[in-house]
């Protein structure tokens, strides 16, 4: 039988929160428990709950997958064309690669909004969020401490290794990784507000 990855996510964080709990509960006796044992399910609780908050990002960071990397075939096209059109150190050309490094280095395992939107967004929450990630990975490429990757060539068959590829958390977008798949995906059919891109 073929499992989805949703399902299978879902799953999966409810097995470790089972985990947690269990050690938790352990932990609670710890004066009837050798000191071995308590830094032992320490350590284990510790390694679960790095585990739980991975899973949950990678959850949320394979829900947007497909439009990230819809926007960034699309952005690359628009690139390509400011260069011929403007000159290679155009503003023009500076704003498009902001616009790429936005996509890759998108802080994992949070909610993607969309910079190719079909409606602008009139919530200034979200316009705000949206322009300070921007400025702030903007920032790390030019200081050198994340990758320009929009000085790559678009091709649907590139890799990029993770470990060339920081990972940003919120909410001081200190580093980011992502995956980059080898095969172009399927066009995303959602509805929400935040990714709903114009693929024109």
């Amino acid at each position: 039988a073929v499992v989805s990855t949703q399902s299978t996510g879902i799953k999966s964080i409810g097995k470790i929160k089972r985990e947690i709990r269990s050690v938790k509960r352990l932990l609670s006796r710890v004066e009837d428990l050798p000191p071995t044992v308590v830094q032992e399910n320490e350590r284990k609780l510790e390694m679960l709950e790095n585990k739980l908050v991975n899973t949950k990002q990678s959850k949320v960071s394979d829900k947007y997958k497909m439009v990230r990397f819809f926007e960034k075939r699309k952005l690359f096209r628009r690139l390509k064309t400011a260069r011929n059109a403007h000159g290679e150190d155009s503003p023009q050309v500076q704003k498009i690669r902001d616009q790429i490094n936005y996509i890759v280095y998108y802080p994992l395992g949070e909610k993607y909004i969309s910079l190719l939107p079909k409606e602008p967004y009139t919530d200034e929450t979200v316009v705000s969020k949206q322009e300070e990630i921007l400025q702030s990975i903007a920032g790390k490429v030019s200081s050198g401490e994340l990758e320009d990757s929009s000085q790559t060539s678009w091709s649907k068959d590139k890799n990029v290794s993770l470990s060339r590829i920081k990972s940003l958390q919120a909410p001081d977008l200190s580093q980011t990784r992502r995956r980059v798949h080898s095969k172009p995906l399927p066009e995303p059919a959602t509805s929400d507000d935040f990714f709903i891109i114009d693929q024109g």
